[in-house]
């Protein structure tokens, strides 16, 4: 069974063909795959065997039409590789901190209660403190990555976005203390 590694890089090969699908003229799909991939140790019955396993899993479609291989992602599979991205984000640290909080606030509904877990776990592995229930606070320009992990999570239309110079003396002393090894980097 192909490894979660090389299923991702797969996904991440097609979908990077965008998500109307790819051809490629090959006798076999395998080896049309195996001209995408990066060079590995890889061999034709593992490339097989990742077909297989992504056809069966419903991420990938492949079809054959007149000698040439079709891979295309399945509404899953394009799921997937979006999932991908957001587990990629990363927030960039600046040389100098401007002395600014981004905030991060929101009211999710209860039918949502799901996403709206995954959205503040996400956050939360992003180093953003919790300030008050719903609302989120880092030290860092954030909002391109935020809304579009909102976005993934299909919640952006219930967040507010803020950048604050000013915060109340207690929580100012609360969120340098949470804060002081990312800002004395």
């Amino acid at each position: 069974m192909p490894n979660r590694d090389s299923v991702n890089e797969t996904l991440k090969i097609i979908g990077s063909a965008g998500f109307s699908g790819l051809s490629i003229i090959a006798p076999s799909a395998s080896r049309g795959l195996a001209l995408l991939l990066p060079k590995s140790p890889a061999k034709q019955a593992n490339t097989n065997r990742l077909l297989y396993d992504l056809n069966r899993r419903g991420l990938v479609h492949i079809a054959s039409e007149a000698g040439r291989i079709r891979y295309t992602l399945t509404p899953a599979g394009a799921y997937r590789l979006q999932e991908l991205a957001v587990d990629e984000i990363r927030l960039s640290r600046p040389k100098k901190w401007d002395k600014k909080w981004r905030l991060v606030a929101f009211d999710i509904p209860v039918r949502q209660s799901r996403q709206r877990q995954q959205f503040t776990e996400k956050l939360q592995a992003l180093n953003f403190i919790m300030l008050q229930k719903s609302l989120w606070v880092h030290p860092f320009p954030c909002f391109e990555e935020v809304a579009e992990i909102a976005g993934h999570y299909n919640v952006l239309r219930h967040c507010s976005l803020m950048e604050v110079d000013m915060i109340d003396e207690a929580s100012g002393r609360k969120l340098l203390h949470q804060f002081k090894n990312l800002l004395e980097k």
